[in-house]
């Protein structure tokens, strides 16, 4: 009876150690992008600062016009690096909660054949059952890595395919604008 308590006091434990963990995986990407928000803010004060001390010095229609192509390429290449930077804690954030989601898949499976390994030693004429129930975990294991890697190189391709049309896209205005 200790023993089953003693247990269960420990997957207690575990469950709050990874409940911790996700809630620090998740303020730490809320953070990035929060960090991310308040350094475009200050930048975009300090930026239309500068546009209106420009926009005061404005003489004529000509003077005007250089000022408004001025302003397009650089605002062009920001939205670009904070597209970027923001697709990149994104990224981080999902790959570190796809990482605990498969350290805890794993952990499932490691237990369920230590659980089968169990059964097997008090009733060895399951050990056919039990063997049968291990090639299942196993395939399911290699299923599930396998899926998750072509998940990965999917989402990568398709993220890497938004950021480039982003760019063409963003570069053509550019182009437009002068």
């Amino acid at each position: 009876m200790f023993n089953a308590q003693q247990q269960f006091a420990e997957l207690g434990q575990a469950n709050l150690e990874k409940s911790l963990r996700l809630t620090n995986i998740a303020l730490a990407g809320v953070e990035r992008l929060f960090q991310l928000q308040m350094g475009i803010a200050r930048d975009l004060m300090t930026e239309n600062a500068e546009t209106a001390k420009a926009l005061s010095g404005v003489k004529n229609i000509q003077d005007l016009v250089e000022l408004q192509k001025g302003l397009a390429q650089p605002n062009v290449e920001k939205t670009i690096a904070v597209a970027r930077t923001v697709y990149e804690a994104a990224s981080s954030t999902q790959a570190e909660l796809n990482k605990l989601v498969e350290e805890q898949v794993l952990e499932f499976n490691k237990n369920l054949v230590s659980s089968l390994d169990k059964a097997v030693a008090q009733a060895p004429a399951s050990s056919a059952a039990v063997n049968v129930l291990k090639n299942a975990v196993e395939s399911a294991n290699n299923a599930y890595d396998a899926i998750n890697k072509t998940g990965q190189r999917i989402a990568g391709n398709i993220a890497e395919a938004a950021v480039a049309a982003v760019e063409t896209g963003a570069k053509t205005v550019a182009r437009t604008a002068k």
